[in-house]
């Protein structure tokens, strides 16, 4: 299966999810909200990434990303963000596209929350 991490972040949960969801939204993915603090966020096509393959490209590759927002006993949030997509209908092209796609918007998340000076602790789940 695809990868995830998870972001502990100084702040309500409340405080993180739009500016969160924003964040994500920015970087090509559509967030639809689950729940009061639970999304799931869609990125690419999925009849480009059904018929084209790999030749889908990272842009088109259809991927599927779980959020899910909990407080900690701390007052910290934590963001729980688990790939639900592997890319393997383009095949090991694809599997590597959809591996760089998630790498990426983890990457941005990182850095956005590091630069805003909320970032606690990072780990890959």
């Amino acid at each position: 299966m695809a990868s995830g991490m998870q972001f502990t972040v100084s702040g309500n949960k409340a405080e993180v999810k739009d500016k969160l969801y924003n964040l994500i939204s920015q970087n090509e993915w559509r967030v639809t909200p689950k729940g009061d603090f639970d999304a799931i966020a869609e990125h690419g096509s999925k009849a480009g990434s059904f018929w084209g393959g790999s030749l889908a490209g990272k842009k088109g590759r259809y991927l599927v990303l779980q959020i899910n927002l909990l407080e900690s006993a701390d007052g910290n949030t934590d963001i729980k963000l688990i790939g639900k997509s592997s890319g393997f209908s383009g095949g090991f092209i694809g599997m590597g596209q959809a591996k760089a796609v998630y790498s990426t918007l983890f990457n941005t998340i990182e850095a956005a929350l590091t630069n805003a000076g909320v970032l606690v602790n990072k780990a890959n789940i």
